[in-house]
């Protein structure tokens, strides 16, 4: 058949594409096609228990984040992520009834509807490259190739699985069998049980749990235990440069390059020079004015407190005692380490009974010592070891703290230091918590110090409400919600957020800090792989693959939509395959596992302006009574205001976030407000306040007859007539039910068996093979139960 095209002998503009690729959502959406709130309940439940759970949850252990900041941020922070959900993006869904593609076409014209599809696209592949990734952190483990946490991959076999993981993707993507989203459906609950089997089989390893009292200790003390050790001072002296700890929580240690767990620390730090230190001659440095630099870490002790019975009159009358009462000559608590020590060792140096020595001194008869036989303690004839001598050691002084000095050859009067932290175990500085000196740079005598600060209370309250700011207070959830009966169906998003954002990110991270105890590492060396594995074994590193590619799917098939608008007469296979190769070459490098918060930040903030826009037209223009659609009305392919306005946002939030006037988790509020205000002024400037008539070629894309904003038509559908009870049916329900307990059993028997574990009745090694059997026998029965109530509902609907 011919094309379009070929019929007209006119190209397609690149308009006329994006508009016939979403044809099918030109129309709002009616009253029969409107869902109940169990669809979305469910949705938002199975969308919100993703791959990048695993890494955000550990992330928040790696920061520094402390108890309380977790468990109340997290739970302020989801909250306004329903509400702007509930408030915002609901309500503009209901009344309008379509997505937010077609929605703002009216409002910033074609042009600027094709630059915010663009942006998606590219935001969408790096989104789906990171699942990937986490995928691929679970496929290495068979493979013995180690965990990979930088930017760039360290083992060219990681790239070699992360092709062979995207080309999975890849190919399920373009089959698009709906067998494989019925399976995605089915995994959902099975993954947010494994976070919670994870936490309960690890916990016990983080410290003992006997209540909620004990469970907020270790949490406060082993899990989000707050900011690990960092520098407070720098300060120069003589060609040295030095820097005051601080945040040092018990002991402070130095880390060893081993295979193992065992001997994992040096036995002196202080003994050892540290990796990673660099010292330049100016304040201000370039990358290359830095050298390497010798660096060694030194204790801060404290004054010794006096002991009064130490010597003096105290010493003699303890002297006399001793003589007169052979039970009271006991070494003082400062020597008696010592003296011990060199009683054993004395008495291990002497030969064993029948060794050669031993005979040849029996041959010799008793030695005696100053001419006399030394006598056994029963006054017999027999040897008897001499007694070493008590040496007394000198208590040392309580360590205050802990400072390193750092000097190079090269730099006699140094400016400034930089520390680059190893990317392996080998010369990491961290505390008892395996929480590591982060990399940082810093000028001497200097307030600011260039690195990472920890998060606090308000930084998790912001993530967790800007970590989808994109669908809520940036409406691409739209798409979603118009088929919502109430705005108020907005509030089903607390599914996601409170059992994926929540309850998952707070198991990750307990899993994190238990997986960062037992190899005795920082957790920002392991990957999610590595973690999942330790906790739950095999069906941890399934959760991982299954999880990453649930995920990644549908954001591949989003990112290859979007990217239709500039490949004319592309099938979509091939679009498809595109996208997956640009996934596949990101999900090369590794960042995720270190840089995913803030990708999730700029991923919102990029795309937030557009739903501020649709906002400030759709309830502000109203109020002030100025013209909706005004661009499109008078004819315009792009609305300059529009543009304008997201420019500036963006501009603001790309300069208080590099001269670091404001974290990037709290530019949404600013942004948000430049975007409208900027809006308003020049909409108001160039003619949304004048009432005109729409022109032929920007007539609205749906008119009054073709249900107007905010209208749905209501099909008069005919009253249901009798459903005879066809041959099949009975049996296929029987099927149903039976499957669908006996997956339901799976489920069970899964979180029983980790409780099991964390009570102590059951080791965690015997525990999770059997977690691998029922994750398997529960996607059999889940599979087999969503297939018997399809034919079930098939048969409905044919009665």
């Amino acid at each position: 058949m011919a094309t379009t095209e070929e019929a007209t002998g006119k190209k397609e503009s690149i308009f006329a594409r994006l508009d016939k690729l979403n044809e099918f959502e030109r129309r709002p959406v009616t009253s029969d096609k409107l869902q109940s709130g169990r669809y979305f309940a469910g949705l938002y439940a199975g969308e919100h228990v993703a791959a990048t759970e695993f890494v955000i949850g550990a992330l928040f252990v790696i920061w520094g984040a402390r108890t309380f900041d977790v468990v109340a941020g997290l739970l302020l922070g989801n909250l306004l992520a329903v509400l702007s959900w509930t408030l915002v993006c609901a309500p503009i869904a209901v009344q309008t009834r379509l997505t937010l593609y077609w929605y703002f076409r009216q409002i910033g014209g074609p042009v600027l509807t094709v630059i915010y599809n663009l942006l998606n696209a590219v935001l969408y592949c790096i989104l789906a490259g990171c699942m990937i990734t986490v995928a691929a952190s679970a496929v290495r483990i068979p493979f013995g190739i180690p965990p990979q946490t930088g930017w760039l991959p360290q083992d060219p076999l990681f790239v070699v699985v992360v092709v062979a993981v995207g080309a999975v993707v890849v190919t399920l993507a373009i089959l698009g069998f709906k067998r494989l989203s019925q399976f995605a459906v089915v995994c959902s609950p099975w993954m947010l049980l494994m976070f919670v089997c994870g936490a309960l089989v690890t916990l016990p390893t983080v410290g003992h749990v006997s209540n909620w009292k004990t469970l907020w200790n270790v949490a406060e003390e082993r899990i989000w235990s707050g900011p690990g050790p960092s520098v407070a001072v720098v300060k120069r002296e003589g060609s040295q440069i030095v820097l005051e700890l601080e945040n040092v929580k018990g002991h402070l240690q130095v880390l060893k390059e081993a295979t193992g767990v065992a001997a994992a620390a040096e036995a002196d730090p202080t003994q050892v020079s540290l990796p990673g230190f660099f010292l330049a001659p100016t304040a201000t440095p370039k990358p290359e004015d830095f050298v390497p630099a010798e660096a060694r870490l030194e204790y801060i002790y404290g004054k010794l407190e006096e002991q009064p019975a130490s010597g003096g009159e105290g010493k003699n009358e303890s002297e006399e005692k001793a003589k007169t009462d052979p039970s009271s000559a006991q070494p003082s608590d400062t020597s008696s380490v010592s003296t011990v020590t060199a009683a054993a060792t004395s008495i291990a140096e002497q030969p064993a009974a029948g060794s050669p020595a031993e005979q040849a001194r029996s041959q010799r008869g008793p030695r005696s010592q100053g001419g006399a036989s030394s006598q056994g303690p029963g006054g017999g004839g027999g040897f008897m070891p001499p007694v070493a001598p008590v040496v007394e050691v000198p208590p040392k002084p309580p360590i205050l703290g802990y400072r390193i000095r750092v000097e190079s050859k090269s730099v006699p009067e140094p400016a400034a230091v930089k520390y680059v932290m190893p990317k392996s175990r080998g010369g990491v500085i961290c505390n008892e918590n395996f929480v590591p000196l982060q990399s940082f740079q810093a000028a001497v005598n200097s307030q600011h110090l260039s690195a990472r600060s920890p998060i606090g209370f308000w930084h998790i309250v912001f993530f967790a409400w800007i970590c989808n700011l994109a669908m809520h207070l940036g409406l691409s959830d739209m798409a979603i919600f118009r088929y919502a009966k109430s705005a108020w169906y907005g509030l089903y998003s607390a599914f996601g957020m409170f059992l994926g954002h929540y309850l998952a990110w707070m198991c990750a991270g307990i899993m994190g800090a238990a997986a960062a105890r037992a190899f005795m590492q920082p957790l920002m060396q392991l990957d999610s792989g590595q973690v999942a594995y330790f906790a739950l074994g095999w069906a941890g590193a399934l959760a991982v693959i299954i999880a990453g590619w649930t995920t990644a799917n549908p954001t591949l098939y989003r990112a290859g939509l979007a990217l239709q608008v500039i490949t004319p007469n592309w099938p979509r296979w091939l679009v498809t395959f595109l996208a997956g190769t640009i996934t596949t070459a990101i999900a090369c490098f590794p960042f995720v596992f270190l840089y995913l918060l803030d990708f999730v930040g700029i991923y919102g903030i990029l795309l937030m302006p557009v739903g501020t826009i649709v906002v400030v037209e759709h309830w502000l223009f109203p109020i002030l009574g100025w013209q909706k659609f005004w661009s499109t009305r008078k004819g315009q392919l792009l609305n300059v205001a529009a543009l304008i306005a997201w420019a500036v946002g963006l501009g603001l939030a790309l300069l208080l976030w590099r001269m670091q006037w404001l974290h990037l988790f709290f530019l949404v509020i600013p942004v948000w407000f430049a975007t409208a205000i900027t809006y308003i002024i020049l909409a108001g400037l160039l003619g949304a306040p004048k009432r005109q008539e729409a022109s032929g070629q920007s007539e609205p894309l749906y008119s009054a007859s073709e249900h107007s904003v905010g209208e749905t038509t209501e099909t008069a559908t005919p009253a249901p007539s009798p459903v005879p009870v066809k041959k099949g049916i009975g049996q296929s329900r029987f099927l149903m039910v039976i499957f669908g307990l006996a997956a339901l059993l799976c489920l069970v028997a899964s979180v029983t068996f980790a409780w099991f574990v964390f009570a102590g009745y059951m080791s965690a090694d015997k525990v999770k093979p059997t977690l691998l059997y029922l994750a398997l026998a529960y996607f059999v029965t889940g599979v087999l139960y969503l297939n018997y109530r399809e034919r079930l509902q098939s048969a409905r609907q044919s009665a």
